[in-house]
């Protein structure tokens, strides 16, 4: 299907964005499938896998619209400080 779309739809055969592809619904899913597979951690929102998965659709039609209008703003990262040995940080 990509390769009849990138030749009949596309200008010199080259992808000119790849935003719309971002909140496709298909590659929306896909990354959430490959999450909730690998059990994911909970992020900042403490939102877990199986939270996700129970409310996958809206939460893709929320993100697709958010990402759609330019009004997604992610959320800063949980960032978890591991001591090294023989390390003087932390």
């Amino acid at each position: 299907m990509l390769k009849t779309l990138l030749a009949n739809k596309v200008r010199g055969g080259k992808w000119h964005t790849l935003y719309d592809k971002v909140f496709s619904e298909r590659n929306l899913r896909w990354a959430a499938s490959k999450v909730i597979t690998n059990q994911g951690a909970a992020g900042v929102d403490r939102q877990t896998v199986e939270q996700l998965d129970d409310e996958l659709l809206a939460e893709i039609t929320k993100l697709q619209q958010e990402l759609k209008a330019g009004t997604y703003r992610p959320q800063p990262v949980r960032r978890v400080e591991i001591p090294k040995p023989g390390t003087k940080g932390l």
